[in-house]
């Protein structure tokens, strides 16, 4: 009897007790995706899409109508009378106006042309006058063209491209950071469950043990003093489980609301994760972690590039083209503005060449230089840094791997070792604290088990972030 119910004790320290579901960490993760971080990750997804949709969609003509309906104004003057005298006259007017613009800019040279018409009326109206007129833009074309060689959209175009791809890693980066936490979460609350499913196996086969020296205190064939290192373990363990069942109470709430949804039940179970990962070469993260090097470089660098571009144009001139062409006319009648339209040409170049500007131009020029040198060493910086750290992490996966095999060799041994320790205890053959203590060895092994375990998952994980590949796959 003794062998078959410690047989049954060591079997629940796997952790596998009866209960509605078995959680595995793959569940955790698999669930994160209903979580607000992740309803935020996928908000920013969207935004990143969309923006780059709104600035390509810049480059499309833009084509507006506009109303102005009519606008009222009231004033009065002073007029001299032929005699001399003054009177004060009233004058009434609305004015409404209706346009029709076409603009589109040109990316190849980094102008922009504009096409336009108009029609106004002009309504005067009093005591003694009253009449309207009409005047007309019918066809207006300009073009405006910078001409120091510095083409700012192709700049523009270049810088939105690498934003879209940062943008894009970041997103997959915070995408790692929520399994993380999802990680975190579990691996929290199994320590609790596994210390509550220990202290339970404990109180039982403290009990039993204390209804046993009882009968041979009764007997006479142990002393009174023989129960008392048994009663002060009940009560050090009573006190533990009212603690843990407190801890564990609020973890789950706190692990439902990063969920958003009450999917972990007290009665649930966890089982400690078989760690079983398919770890590439070293190179293989570092070759993957460049390419993620050479994204953030390029959108970290490029506002830099474009700022020294342009001042470099702009230093010793900045100059501007504006070309123009036209038909319009004004009549008293609707009709009469289609007639003999009066033609309209505008051609302009402005020039702006400082004389002494006590070199602030090439100062600013200077100053942006350097700044992107800092940045660029602070890139270098970050990839000397984020290299070494997955050397760092690959070595102590691969270390703690090892470890792990070797704490679950030590934990099989102490089961055994507490198996046979029970029949001891029982013939009296060892002390009460000598049981007690192969215990708790047993549960530091657990316990050892479950840190090396979540160890190895948050190296891998911090791998993932860095480099961007996924390496913890569903069981």
């Amino acid at each position: 009897m003794l062998k078959i119910f410690f047989t049954g004790f060591l079997c629940s320290l796997s952790l596998t007790v009866f209960s509605q579901k078995i959680f595995k960490v793959d569940d955790f993760i698999n669930n994160s995706e209903n979580s607000i971080e992740n309803s935020k990750k996928n908000k920013y997804i969207k935004i990143n899409k969309n923006e780059d949709d709104l600035f390509y969609k810049s480059f499309l003509p833009d084509i507006g109508l506009n109303f102005t309906f009519p606008a009222y104004n009231r004033s009065i003057s002073e007029v001299t009378q032929p005699d001399g005298t003054f009177a004060f006259k009233e004058s009434n007017s609305a004015n409404s106006r209706v346009s029709l613009s076409l603009s589109q800019k040109i990316p190849f040279t980094g102008g922009k042309l504009t096409i336009s018409n108009s029609l106004n009326r002009l309504d005067l109206f009093g005591d003694t006058q009253n009449s309207t007129s009409y005047s007309a833009s019918w066809m207006g074309i300009n073009l405006s063209q910078p001409l120091n060689f510095f083409n700012a959209m192709k700049w523009d175009k270049k810088i939105q491209d690498s934003k879209f791809d940062y943008n894009n890693i970041m997103n997959i980066k915070n995408g790692f950071g929520i399994k993380k936490k999802a990680v975190k979460n579990y691996f929290e609350l199994l320590k609790i469950k596994t210390e509550k499913d220990l202290i339970n196996k404990r109180l039982e086969v403290t009990q039993k043990y204390k209804r046993y020296i009882i009968n041979l205190i009764n007997a006479g064939k142990a002393m009174a003093y023989d129960s008392i290192d048994v009663e002060l373990k009940l009560l050090n363990e009573q006190k533990n489980l009212r603690f843990l069942d407190k801890s564990e109470n609020l973890k789950i709430e706190s692990i439902n609301t990063f969920f958003k949804n009450k999917i972990f039940k007290k009665s649930d179970s966890m089982s400690i994760p078989s760690v079983k990962i398919n770890l590439q070469e070293r190179d293989y993260y570092i070759n993957r972690y460049m390419d993620v090097y050479y994204i953030v470089e390029k959108n970290n660098s490029l506002s830099f590039q474009k700022n020294i571009k342009q001042l470099e144009k702009n230093k010793f001139y900045a100059a501007s083209l504006s070309v123009g062409a036209g038909f319009n006319n004004s009549a008293q009648e609707y009709t009469g503005i289609f007639k003999n339209p009066n033609e309209s040409q505008n051609f302009s170049i402005s020039l702006n060449v400082p004389l002494l500007d006590f070199s602030k131009k090439r100062i600013e020029l200077e100053i942006v230089r350097t700044q992107y040198d800092v940045e660029i060493l602070n890139l270098e910086q970050e990839k000397i840094f984020n290299i070494e750290r997955i050397s760092f992490l690959h070595e102590e996966i691969n270390d703690l791997l090892d470890n792990l095999g070797i704490e679950k060799s030590r934990t099989d041994l102490l089961k055994i070792k507490l198996n046979r320790m029970g029949s001891l205890l029982y013939a009296q053959k060892i002390l009460f604290q000598d049981y007690s203590e192969t215990e708790n060895l047993l549960f530091e092994s657990l316990n050892a088990r479950i840190n090396i375990t979540q160890n190895i998952y948050s190296k891998m994980i911090e791998i993932e972030e860095i480099t961007l590949v996924e390496i913890i796959k569903n069981e």
